[in-house]
């Protein structure tokens, strides 16, 4: 058989298929539902307490920030130690289960001459996001906040830059479906939305404002969550087809 496989009108180097039917791809569900299932058992473990109200009971879903949770001590002054851990554990999951997503990609489209440059720009950025997410997991805002705030605002800043090369380098990938451009682009309008909203959304020192920021960062965490999802599958489908065309 030739080095270059046929599908179609598409030719697929080796390392290309190889890429693109990782187990990563596959796996990327299961690692997804256990950082959920983490972050599930840390609001089980939240005392108490908001940013603006100490006095509330339990992990509030539209009045916490999933950072909130990281905190070794919570808003009501009592210990969350256990809940901080696990807070740490289901940030460390998914940021190494969405990295390896991503990484992969950035594997593929390094591969392709025509969009080399632009998947190594990708990748920088990436790394620069997955860094910074781990930062914010090990800052927690009773103890760090400023530094915490940091490390968030430069992961959902840089995270739109990096996710818009992604789909540029999936443009410049003639050889791969167009789904996955219009994946990246979806996240990429998301992210950049959310980072909109942070700029010159309400203010977190009211109640309206804080459940509306509240809301709004779980709807993008669950979104580019499913789109990630999204683009595992895109990925595991191709690669499905092509195997079928090769029998």
């Amino acid at each position: 058989m030739n080095s270059v496989k046929q599908l179609g009108a598409i030719n697929l180097e080796p390392q290309e298929v190889t890429i693109l039917s990782s187990r990563v791809f596959a796996r990327a569900p299961s690692v997804a539902a256990a950082a959920v299932v983490l972050a599930l058992l840390s609001m089980m473990q939240y005392p108490g307490g908001t940013s603006i109200d100490a006095r509330t009971v339990g992990y509030a879903l539209t009045q916490n920030f999933l950072s909130d949770l990281g905190m070794t001590v919570a808003y009501d002054t009592q210990s969350n130690a256990l809940g901080a851990a696990l807070f740490v554990a289901s940030m460390l999951v998914m940021v190494g289960g969405f990295g390896a997503v991503v990484w992969h990609y950035v594997r593929l489209y390094a591969v392709m001459p025509e969009s080399r440059g632009v998947a190594r720009a990708a990748g920088a950025a990436s790394a620069l996001v997955c860094a910074s997410f781990v930062g914010v997991a090990f800052t927690p805002e009773n103890r760090q906040m400023p530094l915490h705030v940091d490390f968030t605002l430069f992961a959902f800043r840089v995270a739109p830059v990096a996710v818009a090369l992604l789909a540029l380098a999936s443009l410049r990938a003639t050889r791969l479906p167009r789904a996955m451009a219009v994946t990246w682009a979806a996240l990429t309008i998301l992210l950049a939305g959310y980072v909109l909203l942070l700029s010159v959304g309400p203010s977190t020192h009211t109640e309206t404002g804080l459940v509306t920021m509240v809301v709004a960062q779980k709807t993008v965490t669950v979104l580019a969550g499913g789109l990630l999802l999204l683009q595992c599958w895109n990925a595991l489908r191709f690669s499905e087809r092509h195997r079928r065309a090769l029998q």
